[in-house]
């Protein structure tokens, strides 16, 4: 696992669990944090044409709503439906992530779709310009608000992921030895009903030959 990228799996999870009033006000804690990490990242946002940009996960039941330009930028959640933006970008969580980090060239994402833009593509284009210009690496990030106790934090999430990696990979395996069996059984059981057909087709045959064989006898008589 990389030690440097947020777990997927976990913050999955917390985002799932998270109620939304409190995950507005955790992204609200965020940007404030990223704002002083980052204060080039943001003045080049400020500098852009204001525009409001719709990120949707598909593996999450809300959006979030990101704004910028002319102005502060603020992320927020949404509901799916009912909420108007100048762009749209959808796809995985791990995806957006990837993204947002500059870890896959965008290009290719979009290209192999997963990644999907809708609405002003000239707009997400200046914000994945704007985004590409700075190195967001958003455990350090998240980490930072925790102040005095990042690095226990830090050390915490990293702990929890590989828990939950190691429980994940013990689900699998159980999962392929499971499916493994069944195979087996399974390739027994067709192996027995040949050999039940074969047996059947032998006694046919013998039935056969001892017919002839009484014809036989009685001609010779």
């Amino acid at each position: 696992m990389d030690e440097s990228r947020l777990p997927v799996p976990l913050a999955r999870v917390a985002l799932r669990v998270i109620p939304e009033s409190v995950l507005n006000r955790l992204t609200y804690l965020l940007i404030r944090r990223m704002q002083k990490i980052h204060p080039g990242l943001f003045q080049n946002l400020a500098r852009l044409d204001a525009a409001t940009v719709c990120i949707e996960p598909s593996d999450l039941p809300y959006r979030f709503v990101l704004k910028f330009g002319q102005g502060p930028t603020s992320l927020r959640t949404a509901p799916r439906a009912g909420y108007s933006c100048d762009a749209a970008v959808k796809g995985k969580l791990e995806s957006l992530l990837n993204l947002l980090e500059g870890r896959i060239d965008s290009d290719m994402m979009f290209f192999s779709r997963e990644i999907i833009i809708t609405g002003d593509t000239a707009v997400v284009v200046a914000l994945r310009n704007t985004l590409d210009r700075e190195e967001i690496r958003l455990l350090d990030d998240i980490s930072a608000m925790c102040g005095p106790v990042s690095n226990p934090a830090r050390k915490v999430i990293v702990r929890v992921n590989k828990f939950m990696d190691h429980i994940k990979t013990s689900m699998k395996n159980a999962h392929e030895r499971r499916y493994s069996r069944d195979a087996d059984e399974t390739a027994a059981k067709l192996e027995c009903a040949r050999l039940q057909e074969e047996i059947k087709a032998l006694k046919f045959r013998l039935a056969k030959f001892e017919v002839r064989g009484k014809r036989m006898d009685a001609s010779a008589l």
